[in-house]
């Protein structure tokens, strides 16, 4: 089966058409807006749709246990994601759509950075939204705080010894799955070093193709490897001189908790592992 982009993007508008009527059907609603590509005019014919609802307070609890049957009464309607935040119900489409809905009381609704992101409103008779948006254009946007970076270095050292330890004991499945929580901390510190305003990925692998620097991408490519020993190995010595490039940037421009000596010597001694064994 195959789905071309003019059949994508018109059941996509017609989901939000439909998603946007049950909502102001439904007493109680004080706003809707979309944020996401929707909202920034550069959605493909695989976007999502990223649906925000601000709901009164008192019949907000009613929504809430409503979210998940909601979704059946906007379209052909495949399933729901399991959502571990209750405020959360991200659903599922033919041919090929996805919606995700997060509901807010009106309370909720703060000034924040992501508001200085492109912003769809669709319904705010009160401008609640409007009003929060205004409100926002002073924010300032920080990926990570200092604890943040801290933590992250140490999560990512960890990562780097796991992988090699679960290569050499021949554990390459675990390998893999640990490389990629590997990438994923390199792209955090990528964006914080290198971005001052976010995407709507911003942090997350989501759209890194755009927005990472050109050393990360290319060292990023060059890691996917095959499930291998040496190949994996290689794969890690490469992020691994990235990262010590990223945390060496780190040390420089922020006063970490951290001895900066002590991370370059566990670097420096999975690094010379890597190399000593392909």
């Amino acid at each position: 089966m195959l789905f071309n982009s003019e059949e994508l993007n018109s059941a996509r508008k017609c989901l939000v058409d439909k998603v946007v009527e049950y909502f102001l059907a439904q007493g109680g609603v004080e706003a809707i807006y979309i944020q996401g590509s929707v909202a920034a005019g550069s959605a493909d014919e695989f976007s999502d749709i990223d649906f925000r609802i601000v709901i009164q307070q008192e019949v907000y609890e009613q929504f809430i246990l409503e979210r998940f049957s909601a979704p059946k009464h906007w379209g052909e309607w495949l399933f729901n994601e399991w959502a571990s935040r209750s405020w959360v119900c991200v659903s599922h489409f033919k041919p090929f759509n996805k919606v995700d809905v997060l509901y807010f009381k009106p309370e909720e609704l703060k000034p924040s950075p992501w508001f200085l992101l492109p912003t769809q409103v669709i319904y705010d008779p009160k401008k609640l939204v409007q009003q929060v948006i205004q409100l926002s254009q002073e924010s300032k946007f920080t990926l990570l705080n200092i604890e943040d970076v801290d933590r992250l270095i140490s999560k990512g050292l960890a990562y780097a010894e796991e992988v090699y330890r679960r290569v050499m004991r021949g554990e390459l499945f675990y390998a893999q799955s640990q490389l990629d929580s590997f990438r994923w901390i390199l792209i955090q510190f990528d964006d914080y070093l290198h971005h001052s305003l976010p995407s709507s990925g911003f942090g997350s692998p989501s759209h890194f193709e755009q927005r990472g620097s050109e050393m990360l991408i290319e060292v990023m490519q060059l890691s996917y490897t095959l499930l291998e020993q040496k190949s994996i190995l290689k794969a890690l010595g490469l992020l691994l001189q990235a990262y010590q490039t990223q945390v060496v940037e780190l040390h420089q421009i922020l006063i970490l908790k951290r001895d900066r000596d002590r991370d370059l010597y566990w670097i420096d001694t999975i690094l010379e592992l890597c190399n000593s064994n392909y």
